[in-house]
């Protein structure tokens, strides 16, 4: 148990857990799909962000959302 807590409290877990780091990753998810994305608390400290498409994601949970922009579409 306390190698677990150890892990869980090194620098680079810190940076992987990050908002930062979720924030690029949902930008690169709503790239690949073409749709966009939400970066959601979990509430688990060992994974206290997930990426999701925001059609998948509870309101009360999202912490940012990644839009996509269909270049397409005519500007408003």
């Amino acid at each position: 148990m306390q190698s677990r807590r150890k892990a869980a409290g090194s620098p680079l877990r810190a940076r992987l857990c990050s908002i930062e780091n979720a924030n690029r990753l949902a930008v690169q998810v709503a790239d690949a799909a073409a749709r966009d994305a939400v970066v959601v608390r979990t509430g688990n400290p060992d994974q206290p962000y997930r990426v999701l498409l925001a059609n998948c994601a509870d309101e009360r949970d999202i912490v940012s959302r990644t839009l996509t922009c269909d270049a397409a579409a005519p500007a408003d």
